[in-house]
């Protein structure tokens, strides 16, 4: 079969066949139709200045491995994450993995790979990582690789969104 013989489904065609499945896109490349709802852009941040000692801890940081905050895509990806969360966190600020830049206090952390996680386990001590909520994921780059690995982040925004309502 050449590729001049497939015929590509119409997008109603198309959404019907992917609910069918059940997968649920992320983002459609190319589309022409609008986004149901853009949700507003959180901001990336680099390197985030925090004083030594503070007793005021933010409600959710993200932690990304080195070089995701660069890339569209995973930006993508990552805004519409946050999305399904309380409004008072979907702004919460996105933190790249340095080893030399300990990631400042929060009440909750979502960890993007394994990069992540171990740059937390080190900041952490034993006594917050009891009291704080860490929840690890694969990193943004393979949840793009491999869509099916979605499903355990959707579980785990699922679990911290559970996590943030009864903290408030």
């Amino acid at each position: 079969m050449t590729a001049a013989g497939v015929r590509r489904p119409d997008a109603v065609a198309r959404d019907r066949m992917l609910r069918v499945l059940g997968v649920v896109p992320m983002a459609l490349r190319g589309s022409r139709r609008a986004p149901a709802a853009a949700p507003s852009p959180a901001p990336v941040v680099a390197v985030v200045s925090v004083p030594a000692v503070s007793d005021e801890r933010m409600a959710l940081l993200l932690l990304l491995p080195a070089g995701s905050a660069a890339d569209t895509r995973q930006q993508a990806l990552l805004r519409a994450a946050v999305a399904c969360l309380p409004a008072a966190v979907q702004r919460a600020p996105w933190l790249e993995v340095d080893a030399a830049v300990p990631p400042p206090r929060a009440r909750a952390y979502l960890a993007f790979g394994q990069e992540a996680l171990q740059a937390l386990g080190r900041a952490l001590s034993a006594a917050e990582q009891q009291t704080t909520c860490v929840i690890g994921v694969e990193a943004p780059a393979l949840l793009l690789a491999e869509p099916t690995r979605k499903r355990s982040l959707w579980r785990a925004l699922k679990t911290l969104r559970r996590t943030l309502a009864e903290a408030d």
